[in-house]
């Protein structure tokens, strides 16, 4: 009798102790049938004790990663996903246009004063003296000019504003309104000078006429209010409008 090699000496297994595990018994008559052994969970697999579980909770809203952080009404509404605060551009807009209507009224009434003065001025500044006219005029322009001063620095300041706040119109607008205060000097003696020019032409200004260039220079002092005025409106105009437009969205 030849011996085998293994535990079994080269015999096959026998069911029984020491052997091979019996296959499940097959149900009688009568008797329920046995559950089948639950399969045993593979590496990288999740246990079967976990599935069809429902996954944890968010944590509240406002926490790191957790559900609703960014969601709608958690925080200040900026404007329509650009992150602009369009209520203060719209607020920005609405100043710089009432500003621009104070300020036409501040211009016109510093050459109003200096047009009925000019008499008076002349005759000052010929060595005579000042009447009533001159010296009303004299304080009326002192006042109107500390007024414009500071609404040219309100109108310089709120047009920053608006284009660094601001995007697309509204930040156009802001750079036409800031850039039209310092244009406003260039260009007022430009209208001055060209006024004398054709005035000098005309035959209106003499190097006897000094009235007459008090109201060259009023009236070049209108045309020059107007246009300025007029810059800084457009530009106040396209803030407030796109404002409003995003809000309405």
């Amino acid at each position: 009798m030849t011996q085998g090699y293994g535990p079994d000496h080269g015999q096959q297994g026998q069911w029984g102790p020491g052997g091979q595990n019996p296959p499940p018994p097959a149900p009688q008559w009568g008797q329920p049938e046995q559950p089948a052994p639950a399969p045993q969970p593979q590496w990288g697999q999740p246990s079967p004790s976990q599935w069809g579980q429902a996954s944890p909770a968010a944590g509240p809203a406002g926490y790191p990663g957790a559900a609703g952080q960014y969601g709608m009404g958690t925080g200040p509404q900026l404007g329509a996903g650009d992150g602009v605060n369009w209520k203060r551009v719209k607020l920005i807009g609405l100043i710089l246009l009432i500003s621009a209507a104070v300020l036409l009224l501040l211009r016109l009434g510093i050459n109003l004063s200096t047009f009925i003065g000019a008499d008076d001025l002349a005759a000052s500044d010929a060595g005579g003296e000042i009447g009533a006219a001159g010296v009303g005029s004299s304080l009326a322009n002192l006042v109107l000019y500390g007024l414009n001063f500071l609404v040219n620095l309100i109108v310089l300041g709120l047009g920053i504003a608006a284009a660094v706040m601001g995007r697309g119109r509204a930040r156009v607008g802001g750079i036409i309104a800031a850039v039209a205060i310092p244009l406003s000097a260039v260009l007022f003696w430009v209208f001055v000078f060209l006024a004398g020019i054709i005035m000098g032409i005309a035959g209106v200004i003499d190097d006897q006429s000094t009235t007459a260039i008090y109201y060259v220079t009023a009236g070049a002092g209108v045309v020059h209010a107007l246009v300025i005025v007029a810059i800084i409106a457009v530009g106040s105009f396209f803030v407030f409008s796109t404002a409003s437009k995003k809000l309405s969205v």
